[in-house]
């Protein structure tokens, strides 16, 4: 599991390929990808135009075919005010679960720590990643230990 912003971070810098290479990489070898991102604020009718979150989705497998590889989805996690870490903690048990996985087996990259700190609760191997210049080369170095 990847955090959607990082990848968006990282296809602007000159190491973006590098990063999709390396996914997709990692998608050939036998690992699942999938991306989590916020869930929008509101979902934008379709009719004649494409949804910008569903323009990023495209994008992203777009790049990960182009090197290669593939994308098994993004799970969009739903926003609450005052139940977030709950949701947090539910979307991840939901995935583990979609994908008959155990924490153990699976590994989020993200530059959330709430989400790092729900992560840690299901024992999932966590990587925490800045958001900011430094993001496509920590997760080019991220992906190289994996």
């Amino acid at each position: 599991m990847i955090s959607c912003k990082l990848l968006l971070i990282a296809e602007q810098s000159a190491q973006g390929p590098t990063v999709f290479r390396r996914l997709a990489n990692l998608t050939r070898n036998g690992y699942h990808l999938l991306l989590t991102a916020s869930e929008p604020d509101q979902w934008f009718p379709t009719r004649g135009n494409v949804d910008s979150v569903l323009g990023t989705q495209r994008r992203m497998l777009q790049h990960l075919q182009d090197a290669g590889g593939d994308l098994d989805g993004i799970y969009y996690i739903p926003r609450s005010v005052f139940t977030q870490d709950r949701k947090r903690f539910a979307a991840l048990k939901d995935i583990l679960w979609r994908y008959s996985a155990d924490g153990e087996s699976a590994t989020l990259i993200s530059s959330s720590k709430a989400f790092i700190k729900a992560a840690k609760k299901l024992e999932i191997i966590t990587h925490s990643i800045p958001d900011d210049e430094s993001t496509a080369m920590a997760l080019v170095e991220t992906l190289e230990k994996l």
